[in-house]
């Protein structure tokens, strides 16, 4: 049962990181390397800017937030998973 868990943990991480990934690249960067001026929200992504709404910068912003605490977590069911499967 705990194998399952761990796998489903590096699955939903992995998933949940491929997500953000098309999401950045459909909306043209995120918004931690963006900018909020005077109202006009704009997502960055290697030096270029696309404005958006407001919704879309929070959105873009919480999602690379959940990212930091995912992609860990992700990582560590992978550890232990790989370390469950050598005893």
């Amino acid at each position: 049962m705990r194998r399952r868990w761990l796998q489903f943990g590096v699955f939903a991480g992995f998933c949940y990181f491929l997500a953000f990934w098309f999401a950045a690249l459909y909306l043209g960067g995120d918004a931690v390397n963006g900018k909020a001026v005077e109202g006009h929200y704009f997502l960055s992504s290697h030096g270029h800017l696309t404005e958006v709404g407001r919704n879309v910068f929070t959105y873009s912003r919480w999602h690379v937030f959940s990212i930091l605490i995912t992609h860990p977590l992700a990582m560590v069911c992978a550890l232990l998973l790989n370390r469950d499967c050598r005893k």
